[in-house]
This record gives C-alpha cells, structure tokens and sequence, in this order.
C-alpha cells in the first residue's frame, strides 16, 4: 500500500468547525480549485476576502453526536459577538438557511448558549 499524498486527501478534525467553500460553476478558471475545506471561522473570512469576484456557496462539515455520521449544513452568514467579557478574544457565530444561529465552538454545539448580542460579519445569501 502507498502511503497518502497530501495533495490526494484532505483530513479535518472536529477541534474547530470546518467549512466547506464550494465555487460556483460556470467562473471559467479550470486551474483554480472546485472547492476549500476551511478550519473555523478566522479562516474563513481570509479566504472570502482572498477570494474578491468569485461566486461561492459555504457548508459546514457537521458531525452528529449519535452516530458519528457527517452532514453538509448551508451556511448563510458569519456573525461575531458584539460586546464579550474577553475584549481580545472575538466569538464568532454562523446562520444557517433553515434559521439557526450557532456558535462557532464545537464545544457549545451540543448545549444551548444564550445568544448575545450579534454584528453581521459575512452574509452568504447570493452565493
């Protein structure tokens, strides 16, 4: 057996959410990359401000806690805590299209938070 190429595979981890940024078709560039697994949300906001005029969709890679199974959740927009009690410590949280506002923490993501106060960072609506 050959041992894995980097370039051939990607691994992720459930330490930090995992978005998955998909190009949309039709931007005529067949040497850029179809798609971007990104780790969490500062991550994230370098590639869409990297990215500049290309047409996008985002999905979070999500694993659910009962069976292990992972599911690709569209993602409509990036949000960041107003006010926190850390002021060098920004939380950032994310939308969903079916209307849930989550905490970017894997962490927090089996519990409820309360959520504060939000400031809309990106929106992903026209992707």
């Amino acid at each position: 057996m050959q041992p894995l190429l980097s370039w051939r595979c990607v691994g992720w981890s459930d330490l930090t959410l995992n978005f998955f940024v998909v190009a949309s078709s039709g931007d005529g560039d067949c040497a850029s990359p179809d798609g971007w697994v990104v780790d969490g949300a500062e991550a994230l906001i370098e590639l869409v401000l990297h990215l500049g005029d290309v047409s996008f969709a985002v999905h979070l890679l999500a694993r659910n806690e009962a069976d292990a199974s992972v599911t690709l959740c569209r993602v409509s927009g990036l949000w960041q805590e107003a006010e926190g009690k850390d002021k060098d410590v920004v939380h950032y949280w994310y939308s969903t299209t079916d209307g849930e506002t989550r905490r970017c923490s894997p962490v927090a993501s089996g519990r409820r938070v309360k959520r504060p106060r939000l400031v809309k960072v990106l929106s992903f609506e026209n992707g």
